[in-house]
């Protein structure tokens, strides 16, 4: 005997599945990297040193920088444009 159709359920699928390779966090973290080495050093300094909660109680500057950066970063990492390499002394933080 069958299931009338009404019964069955129909299986989920999950649309926002993570990609199973690392080709979009690599891409990503290259413009990241290029990003803020093409910023300013006080830019740098708000950036690598400072949380954004850290940055939202500083001011609306600080916080400004934060979502200034993670906008162009993200414009960047999800176009097809090559992403150049950072500038030549920069030091990725750790």
């Amino acid at each position: 005997m069958t299931t009338p159709k009404s019964k069955r359920t129909k299986k989920k699928v999950n649309k926002n599945k993570r990609p199973n390779d690392n080709d979009l966090v690599l891409r990503f973290e290259d413009a990241w990297n290029y990003i803020v080495s093409h910023k300013p050093q006080w830019k740098q300094d708000i950036i690598i040193n400072m949380t954004e909660e850290e940055a939202r109680k500083e001011g609306e500057g600080a916080s400004r920088v934060h979502h200034e950066v993670a906008k162009e970063v993200i414009f960047l990492a999800q176009s097809n444009r090559k992403i150049p390499p950072p500038k030549e002394n920069w030091q990725k933080p750790e």
